[in-house]
C-alpha cells in the first residue's frame, strides 16, 4: 500500500510539471516542479535545460524545505535502480566562486531515495545540477532543476567578511528580535560570508546549538526542557526530555562524556534559583546517571561586583542567579568536569562532586562575615536595591595609592550551600586549598598580593573576569574567552578602555590532587578604538581549529546589556558580533566575519547577538524511502 501511495504522489508531481501547475516555492515542504522553477524573468534560452521532467527520468520533482525546519534546503526523489552514487551541485551566484558540491552513495541498493540539497541561496532561483552514476562511474542521468527560495528574515544580520577562510563554513547561534518570540536560530555562512543554511524550528529556542558530525543538537526545545537531535536537513533524529528527571530548563551547555552520555546545564524543578545545576543523562535510555548542585562548589560573590544585586528570589532572572553557570568541558584524561560560572570563576570537579582546583582571583575566598550567614556584613548593612553604588561590600581600601583587601575581609568564604559534607583529607574545606597559584612567564611565583587577589594585572599574568567557554587544547592547556566585565573589580564595571580577550593558561595540579599552579602562556586582546567597541560583556566563545588556529567570537558588541548611563558614551559604536580566526604563533588575523544587527522600532537592540560559533563542513544524509 505504501509503495502504491508513493507512486501515486510521484505521478501527481509529474502531471503537475507537465501541466504547468503552480506551487509557492517559498512555503515549507512545497513541491516545486521543474517548469515552475524554469521561469527566469523571460530568459528562454537560459531555461532550455530546466524543462519538465523527462519521460522515464529516475529523478522526481524538487521539494523545498522538506522537513519544514531548514528553509534553505530542498530534496528530490530518485529511483536508484543501478545507481551507485549521485552528486548534487548548487551553482554559485557569483561566477568567480566555486559551486557547492556534495556526493551521496546508495551502496548499490535499489529503491527510492530522497536526495538532500543543501547550501541554497536565499531570495534566489537556485540552479541545481544532479548526476547519477553507476558502479563503474558512468553517468546514468544528468538533471537540472531550479529552486526558488524566499528572502531572509528582516532581523537577520548584515554580514561582511575580510581575509580568506579555508577552514569551512561558520555556524553561529543568532539571538533574534522581537523578544515577544524568544528565538535563537542556527545560522551558517559560507567561506564568503553568505547565509547558506539556517534553522526555523517549531521550538524556536535553539540554545545552545552543538555540532556532532553530520548532525546537530539543540538545547531548549519544546517547553525549554528538551534536547533535540537533527540532521542538517532538519529531520528529527531523537529527543531527550529533562522534565521527568526533575529539571525544568536546558540552558547554555549540551556536551558529551567519552561514552556518549549527555552533560547538560539545567534548572532544578521546584527551586527559586536558576542556572546552578548540571546533570548527566544516559544516552541509551534517557535516565539520570548523575547530578551536580553547583551551590556546593561555587561561592556567592555578589558583594564583589557593582553590577550584581544582593542574591534573593525577589527578582527572577536577576537576583536569583548568583552562579550563572555557562559552560561544561568534559576532560576525558581524568573523567572530570571543568565548569564555568559567569560570576564566580572556573572549577574542576569530579563525578563524586569533589573540587580539584579553583581558577579565580583569591579575593573570592575572603569575606567580612562575622555572623557566619554567608553574606558580606558590609554589603547587607548598606545595601539599597535602588542605589547601584551600594551593590558592593567594603572589600577594598586604598593603601599607598593602590587598592588592596579591606581590613574586615578576613573570614573564609564558603560555597553557597555551606562547607561541603565531604571530607577533603587531610584538610577541612577552604577555598585557599583549591586556588591556583599564579606564576610569571619565567615560572616564578607571583607574590604581589594585589595581583594574587585580582586588583591588578601584570604583563605576564591576568585573572579572567566573568568569562565563558573554557576548553582544553591539544597541548593540554586551558583556553577561555575572558569577557573582562568589571576587570580587576573596577568601578565602573565598563568603560571605553575595558577589553575582552582570549587567554591560554598552563595548569599544573599539586601532588595531593588539590589546587596547583597557573601560568599565562598566550593571550589575544580584542583590539579596537576605543577598546569596548570590540568588547563582549556577556556570552562569546573560543575554540581550537583543526589547523591549530583559534576561532574567537565576540558575541555581544554594543548590546543592550550596556547600562543606560554608559550608552551615550558608546554613541554610534558597532552593535552585533564578530568571529575572527587567529594564528596563535604570531596573533595574526586570518579572517573576520562581522555580523551587524538590524535595529528599528520593531526590532530593538538585544542583550547579545551570538552565543558561540563553530567552523564545520556541512553534510547531509541520503534517505531511503521505506515501502
Amino acid at each position: 500500500m505504501k509503495r502504491y501511495i508513493a507512486l501515486l504522489l510521484l505521478s501527481l508531481a509529474l502531471f503537475c510539471a507537465a501541466c504547468g501547475g503552480s506551487n509557492d516555492p517559498g512555503s515549507d515542504g512545497d513541491t516545486v516542479s521543474d517548469e515552475d522553477n524554469s521561469q527566469n524573468d523571460g530568459d528562454e534560452e537560459d531555461d532550455e535545460d530546466y524543462d519538465e521532467i523527462p519521460a522515464g527520468s529516475i529523478f522526481g520533482a524538487p521539494k523545498l524545505n522538506p522537513s519544514g525546519n531548514i528553509p534553505l534546503s530542498a530534496s528530490i526523489l530518485m529511483k536508484a535502480d543501478g545507481v551507485a552514487k549521485v552528486s548534487v551541485t548548487v551553482k554559485d551566484i557569483d561566477p568567480d566562486k566555486p559551486d557547492f558540491v556534495r556526493e551521496y552513495e546508495t551502496d548499490d541498493d535499489a529503491g527510492d531515495f530522497e536526495i538532500p540539497i543543501l547550501g541554497l541561496f536565499a531570495d534566489t532561483k537556485n540552479e541545481v545540477n544532479l548526476k547519477a552514476y553507476d558502479a563503474a562511474g558512468e553517468v546514468i542521468e544528468e538533471r537540472h532543476v531550479k529552486i526558488k527560495t524566499a528572502a531572509l528574515p528582516k532581523d537577520f544580520p548584515t554580514i561582511t567578511i575580510s581575509g580568506k577562510i579555508e577552514s569551512g563554513w561558520t555556524l553561529v547561534n543568532w539571538l533574534r528580535t522581537p523578544r515577544s518570540r524568544t528565538e535563537m536560530n542556527g545560522i551558517a555562512v559560507d567561506e564568503y560570508g553568505r547565509v547558506r543554511w539556517f534553522t526555523d524550528l517549531f521550538s524556536p529556542v535553539c540554545f545552545p546549538i552543538v555540532i556532532s558530525g553530520d548532525t546537530f543538537y539543540c538545547g531548549g526545545g519544546e517547553g525549554e526542557t528538551h534536547i533535540d537531535h537533527y540532521d542538517f536537513m532538519g529531520y528529527p533524529l531523537d529527543s531527550v526530555d529533562v522534565a521527568p528527571l526533575g529539571y525544568k530548563k536546558v540552558h547554555h551547555e549540551v556536551t558529551f562524556t567519552s561514552d556518549g552520555n549527555y552533560l547538560v546545564g539545567v534548572d532544578k524543578a521546584g527551586s527559586e534559583y536558576i542556572e546552578d545545576h548540571i546533570i548527566e543523562i544516559n544516552a541509551g535510555d534517557g535516565s539520570l546517571r548523575g547530578s551536580w548542585d553547583l551551590n556546593d562548589t561555587f561561592p556567592d560573590v555578589a558583594d564583589l561586583f557593582i553590577d550584581m544585586m544582593m542574591t534573593s528570589p525577589d527578582i527572577p532572572g536577576q537576583t536569583n542567579n548568583p552562579i550563572h553557570h555557562n559552560a561544561i568541558f568534559y576532560d576525558p584524561s581524568d573523567d572530570t568536569l571543568i565548569v564555568s560560572s559567569q560570576t564566580a570563576g572556573i572549577a574542576k570537579i569530579t563525578h563524586k562532586k569533589y573540587l580539584k582546583w579553583y581558577l579565580a582571583p583569591h579575593l573570592f575566598g575572603l569575606i567580612d562575615d562575622a555572623d557566619k550567614d554567608g553574606k558580606s556584613d558590609s554589603f547587607v548593612e548598606k545595601y539599597n536595591p535602588d542605589n547601584m553604588l551600594t551593590w558592593v561590600g567594603d572589600y577594598y581600601q586604598t593603601v599607598d595609592g593602590k587598592n588592596t583587601v579591606g581590613e574586615n575581609y578576613v573570614n573564609e568564604r564558603a560555597p553557597i550551600n555551606g562547607i561541603p559534607y565531604e571530607v577533603y583529607s587531610p584538610f577541612e574545606f577552604r577555598y585557599a586549598e583549591f586556588f591556583l597559584t599564579p606564576l610569571d612567564k619565567n615560572g616564578n611565583e607571583i607574590t604581589d598580593m594585589d595581583v594574587v587577589n585580582g586588583f591588578a594585572s601584570t604583563d605576564d599574568f591576568a585573572w579572567p573576569f566573568r568569562g565563558h567557554n573554557p576548553t582544553i587544547l591539544k597541548n593540554g592547556n586551558l583556553m577561555m574567552f575572558d569577557n573582562g566585565l568589571a576587570r580587576n573589580f573596577s568601578f565602573p564595571p565598563i568603560s571605553p578602555n575595558h577589553y575582552s580577550r582570549v587567554v591560554e593558561y598552563k595548569i599544573v595540579p599539586d601532588k595531593d590532587g588539590y589546587g596547583g599552579t597557573i601560568q599565562q602562556v598566550w593571550e589575544y586582546k580584542l583590539e579596537s578604538d576605543p577598546m569596548w567597541y570590540a568588547m563582549s560583556l556577556i556570552v562569546s566563545s573560543a575554540l581550537e581549529l583543526e589547523n591549530g588556529n583559534r576561532l574567537i567570537t565576540s558575541g555581544s558588541i554594543g548590546s543592550s546589556f550596556i547600562p543606560d548611563m554608559f550608552r551615550s558614551q558608546y554613541a554610534d559604536g558597532p552593535v552585533g558580533a564578530f568571529v575572527v580566526e587567529v594564528d596563535p604563533s604570531d596573533n595574526s588575523e586570518k579572517n573576520r566575519i562581522t555580523f551587524d544587527r538590524y535595529i528599528d522600532d520593531e526590532f530593538p537592540i538585544n542583550e547579545f547577538s551570538i552565543y558561540r560559533s563553530y567552523r564545520f563542513q556541512i553534510a547531509a544524509r541520503i534517505k531511503k524511502i521505506e515501502k
